[in-house]
């Protein structure tokens, strides 16, 4: 008897990597070499239990060197250092070591400096166990992925980002947000009851990050249509549609700190970071809401000044995506009269003169320019592509309805959780001005191809439709 598969189950990891071999029969998704994944109330208490297996199947039995990697945030569990639970876990049987990064922020922040004082704190380590969220775990990613893949075990503290069960990191480089690849977490343990102390705006951040899965599929869609992004996979799709089956009716859990709506948005989290893994791509989930929020990310770093909360951003600049999106697909905006050609040139002033403000060198703009120039010669190589898009959209349109989520059905649900729905809600504060120069640009900071591009080929990303999209965001929480 076939045994059932749940496409939405992250901990399965069984179960869908024999879905998986059965749907990719090309052998174009990458191998999901993670050994376990673990969301429960007490998944905490796994530490030692996953670093044997680890150590094992790395053909290191027995005493091992072990270094715990953490920043300067102070996580507890039920009023416990979860941190020194962690070293009581090993120290009986290890010889284990504690290194913590602080690079001066409040918060870490994965550059190159904070990347090169991980790898040199692992190094020698026969395996390494980070605690923290999204970033600390992209940084002991890195740092374990120069040190020759060692075993990474990876405690789940918030439910912040669908980074955790990935294998690729967020970084920054030259003051701009990228995703360099890295390598798997060899067990992630997410403990529910840790995440639902952790602050709330951690988890609220997290489920802002987790709606996106209900506009940015359409994006990477889009872009494979076009010829400009050959990683989409049915059976990548097909998961995605599997997780996003139904809106989030437990979104006002989270608010409330509730273990079940924690361990339904832990799930949902981790299975992205799944798909996005398999696929090797962030295109997956990432589209126009995620280059919104790097926009912001961009401008705060350019000035010194703390980054919001990635999820957060994501979350309201879902918004922008879903309101945008179901114009395309619900009226006669696009037109195939109105495609033209976009022109180098122009292209790159028009990035100078929208990054050129934030650094005397124009090291950042530059840095978006060579980016953009990627994206500008596969359209020139793809335009017969583009334009047979453009020609047949309203039976695009009929596919792109199932992938993206009305406003009316988001927002409701965004405010319920407690987190932001407006701009100016968020922290730091974003302003108006600022929140309409992150989603005027936002198709000019990198290479990835989403519906703002296509808009701005056709002419209709004007003042006009930015205002109009704009308008709507100054309603909700």
């Amino acid at each position: 008897m076939t045994r059932h598969i749940n496409l939405s189950d992250p901990t399965d990891l069984v179960g869908l990597r024999r879905y998986l071999a059965d749907e990719d029969k090309d052998h174009r998704l990458y191998p999901l070499d993670m050994m376990g994944v673990t969301i429960s109330a007490d998944a905490h208490l796994g530490v030692a239990a996953a670093v044997k297996q680890a150590l094992a199947a790395a053909g290191k039995p027995g005493r091992a060197q072990i270094v715990v990697l953490v920043d300067t945030s102070a996580i507890r569990r039920k009023g416990e250092s979860l941190r020194r639970i962690v070293e009581g876990q090993l120290a009986p049987d290890h010889d284990v070591r504690t290194e913590v990064l602080d690079d001066g922020h409040p918060t870490l922040h994965a550059h190159e400096q904070t990347l090169d004082a991980a790898a040199a704190a692992v190094k020698g380590a026969d395996l390494v166990v980070t605690i923290g969220s999204g970033t600390m775990t992209d940084v002991g990613k890195v740092a374990t992925n120069r040190n020759g893949d060692i075993p990474l075990v990876a405690v789940q503290t918030a439910a912040s980002v669908d980074g955790f069960t990935d294998n690729v990191s967020v970084v920054l480089k030259n003051g701009v947000k990228r995703t360099i690849p890295s390598r798997w977490p060899t067990f992630v343990l997410a403990d529910a009851v840790t995440i639902a102390d952790a602050p709330l705006e951690l988890n609220t951040s997290g489920f802002g990050e987790a709606i996106s899965l209900f506009t940015a599929p359409a994006d990477w869609y889009l872009a494979n249509l076009a010829g400009l992004d050959n990683t989409f996979h049915p059976a990548s799709m097909a998961l995605l549609k599997a997780a996003a089956a139904e809106p989030p009716s437990w979104a006002d859990g989270i608010s409330k700190g509730e273990t079940n709506a924690i361990q339904n948005l832990t799930r949902l989290l981790a299975l992205r970071g799944i798909v996005s893994g398999v696929s090797n791509t962030t295109a997956c989930l990432s589209g126009v809401e995620h280059v919104i929020s790097h926009m912001l990310d961009l401008h705060h770093a350019a000035h010194h000044k703390p980054i919001g909360l990635h999820g957060a951003q994501v979350g309201v600049a879902t918004l922008v995506a879903t309101r945008l999106w179901r114009r395309a697909i619900e009226t006669d905006l696009i037109r195939p009269e109105l495609l033209r050609k976009p022109d180098a040139a122009t292209m790159e002033r028009r990035i100078t003169a929208a990054f050129g403000h934030l650094d005397q060198t124009g090291a950042i703009a530059a840095e978006c320019w060579r980016d953009c120039q990627k994206k500008l010669q596969l359209v020139e190589a793809n335009w017969a592509r583009i334009q047979s898009v453009v020609s047949n959209w309203r039976g695009h349109a009929t596919e792109f309805d199932r992938m993206v989520q009305p406003p009316e059905t988001l927002r409701p649900a965004l405010i319920a959780s407690g987190a932001p729905a407006r701009f100016e809600s968020l922290t730091p504060v974003i302003t108006p001005e600022l929140a309409r120069w992150a989603v005027a640009n936002c198709h000019l900071m990198r290479n990835r191809f989403n519906l703002v591009d296509l808009l701005d080929m056709m002419g209709l990303w004007t003042p006009e439709l930015i205002d109009w999209v704009m308008a709507d965001m100054k309603a909700g929480a």
